[in-house]
C-alpha cells in the first residue's frame, strides 16, 4: 500500500518496477495507491503501462495537508488481502523481498520492519522507521493510524509506538526496500507542503499525544476522510 500526494515521477517508477515482477509474484500481489488529494497530479493521471498484478487507485475527497495517515487507513481498510506490506511512495520493494515475504511462515502477532538500501546504487541505509508487514488484524489491533493528528508533520511515529506496546517487531535485516532520492526522481519526496510546522501547530500537536495519553481526549480517530475509488 502506498500513500500519494503529488509525487508523478515517482509513482511512475513504481508502476514500472511492479511490471517487473515475477508472474509468482504478480499472482500474490494486491497494489493500493491512496491520493491524499493532489490538486495538481492526481496518482489517477500516472500512466500505468501493462503487465501489472491487480491494483487499485482511491482518492481523497479533500487536500488536507500532511494527511497520509488517513491514506494508510483506507489502504488498510479496502485491502483484500490478510497481509499488508504499508511503505512510502518513495520506496520500492525489490522482488526478491516479496520473494522472501511470500515464502516466509510469518508470526501473525508481530509486525515486520525492513533493512533498507539505496535505489540507484545499492549503499546500505538505516531500516526505514515507517515501514511495515503486519497482518490487516494486527493493523486494526494496533488502532491504525490517529487523523486527528492531520496536518501536523512527524506525528505518524505515534502509530509504531502503540504497535511496541501491542506486538514485538522483528527486523528483517537482509530484505531491504530501496529507497528512491531526490535525485533520482525530482519528486521522490513531497515538494510542495512544507515539513517545518507552525508553532501553533507544534504547540498543539504536543498538547494533544498528552491529552490522549492521559485519556482526556478522544481515542485513535481512524476512517474520517471522504474518499473514492477511481481506478
Amino acid at each position: 500500500m502506498l500513500a500519494y500526494y503529488e509525487n508523478p515521477g515517482m509513482l511512475a517508477l513504481q508502476w514500472k518496477e511492479i511490471s517487473r515482477y515475477s508472474a509468482a509474484v504478480k499472482a500474490a500481489l494486491e497494489i493500493i495507491v491512496v491520493d491524499d488529494g493532489s490538486p495538481r497530479y492526481p496518482a489517477v493521471g500516472v500512466e500505468r503501462g501493462k503487465g501489472l498484478p491487480a491494483h487499485s487507485i482511491f482518492r481523497i475527497g479533500k487536500d488536507v495537508r500532511w494527511n497520509q495517515d488517513a491514506a494508510r487507513n483506507i489502504g488498510a481498510h479496502e485491502a483484500a488481502a490478510p497481509w499488508l506490506l504499508l511503505t512510502d511512495v518513495d520506496h520500492v520493494v525489490p522482488n526478491d523481498t516479496w520473494e522472501y515475504l511470500l515464502s516466509l511462515d510469518a508470526d501473525p502477532h508481530a509486525f515486520y520492519t525492513f533493512s533498507r538500501i539505496k535505489y540507484d546504487d545499492g549503499d546500505p541505509r538505516e531500516s526505514h522507521p515507517n515501514s511495515y508487514f503486519m497482518t490487516k488484524a494486527l493493523y486494526w489491533r494496533i488502532g491504525g493510524h490517529d487523523e486527528d493528528f492531520a496536518g501536523i508533520y512527524g506525528k505518524d511515529f505515534l502509530f509504531r509506538k502503540r504497535a511496541h506496546k501491542a506486538a514485538r517487531e522483528i527486523l528483517l535485516d537482509g530484505t531491504p526496500l530501496a529507497r528512491v532520492g531526490s535525485k533520482a526522481i525530482a519528486d521522490a519526496g513531497t515538494r510542495t507542503i512544507t515539513r517545518k510546522n507552525t508553532l501553533r501547530s507544534r504547540a498543539w500537536g504536543y498538547v494533544l499525544q498528552w491529552l490522549k495519553e492521559c485519556r482526556l481526549w478522544r481515542g485513535v480517530q481512524t476512517l474520517t476522510h471522504e474518499y473514492s475509488r477511481v481506478i
